[in-house]
């Protein structure tokens, strides 16, 4: 009884038709959406890497404003405490908020 079950089933594939040029879009889409996303893949490596850089960059002045600031004895740098106040909370929202959105854009 099986082997009828199967050999209907084998003369049912055999009267089906297939496209083949079908086939070959649908392949060859496929190909092009997997291209596409290595693509992008490159791409978000390339741009999160130099955001990166940026944001350390940024960061490493502010540190450096904020650490010769505590030495302006000895620096002859001097900045009030409301203008370091200012300097550091908007350099702060600024990384945080550069940061939100490649991360957002990176993972979505």
């Amino acid at each position: 009884m099986l082997n009828s079950d199967l050999d209907d089933l084998i003369r049912k594939a055999g009267n089906s038709q297939v496209d083949a040029n079908e086939i070959d879009l649908n392949i060859n889409l496929t190909q092009q959406e997997i291209s596409d996303r290595i693509q992008d893949r490159e791409e978000r490596k390339k741009y999160a890497y130099r955001t990166f850089i940026f944001l350390s960059s940024f960061t490493a002045i502010v540190l450096m404003i904020t650490v010769a600031a505590g030495f302006s004895e000895t620096l002859g740098f001097k900045l009030d405490n409301t203008v370091l106040i200012a300097l550091i909370t908007s350099s702060l929202a600024s990384i945080v908020g550069i940061f939100i959105l490649v991360m957002r854009y990176l993972f979505r």
